[in-house]
């Protein structure tokens, strides 16, 4: 039982990973690498 959640968790970090990766992508596309870097900056600062 536990191997199965361990199993799951793993799996849904992956899946955000990959979501957040998609969305990085496409807010590069769209704005420029700027919004990403500017976004960093609000969020860390």
């Amino acid at each position: 039982m536990t191997g199965s959640w361990r199993s799951l968790i793993l799996w849904s970090a992956g899946a955000l990973v990959v979501v957040l990766v998609g969305v990085s992508f496409v807010l590069w596309g769209l704005n420029g690498p700027a919004y990403l870097v500017d976004l960093v900056a609000t969020y860390c600062l």
